[in-house]
C-alpha cells in the first residue's frame, strides 16, 4: 500500500513538474510573439515619425555583414501610411517576413506612392529582440 502512494505521489510530482515546464515553454514563446508585435509596430512608427536613424538601427544581417545605409534624400521623404498585410512566422518563431503596404510622398513632388515591402525579421535569443535583416523600403 506504502509503494502505491508512493508511486503516485511521485508520478504527482513528475506531471506537476513537467506541466510547469511547459508553462515556460509557452510563456517564452507568448513573449517572442509579443516581442515581435512591438518591434515591427514600433518599426512602422519611426517610418512615419521620420525617425530613420531609429528604424536603421533596428537593422542588423543575420549574416553580421555590415549595416551601410545612407539617409541621403530621406529629408524631403514623408511616409503618410505604414499599414502591415501579411506576416509568416517561421515554424522555429525565430523569423517572419513580413508585408507591409507604405504610401509616401515627397516634398519635392507631392506625389503620394505606394509600395509593397517585404520584410525579413529575425530572433536574437541572447539579446531577446528582433532584427530587420534588410535595408530601408526601396522608396
Amino acid at each position: 500500500m506504502k509503494s502505491k502512494l508512493l508511486v503516485t505521489v511521485i508520478f504527482i510530482a513528475l506531471f506537476v513538474s513537467l506541466g510547469s515546464l511547459g508553462g515556460c515553454a509557452s510563456k517564452k514563446k507568448n513573449q517572442t510573439l509579443s516581442s515581435f508585435d512591438e518591434t515591427t509596430r514600433l518599426y512602422g512608427r519611426l517610418l512615419r515619425w521620420r525617425e530613420f536613424e531609429g528604424a536603421v538601427n533596428m537593422i542588423r544581417h543575420q549574416d553580421e555583414s555590415a549595416v551601410d545605409i545612407s539617409l541621403d534624400g530621406y529629408e524631403d521623404l514623408r511616409v503618410t501610411n505604414y499599414e502591415i498585410k501579411k506576416v509568416a512566422m517561421g515554424d522555429d518563431l525565430k523569423t517572419a517576413v513580413v508585408e507591409a503596404d507604405i504610401s509616401y510622398y515627397y516634398e519635392t513632388t507631392n506625389v503620394v506612392k505606394e509600395i509593397r515591402d517585404t520584410q525579413n525579421w529575425w530572433y536574437l535569443e541572447e539579446a531577446e529582440k528582433w532584427f530587420l535583416d534588410d535595408n530601408l523600403p526601396a522608396f
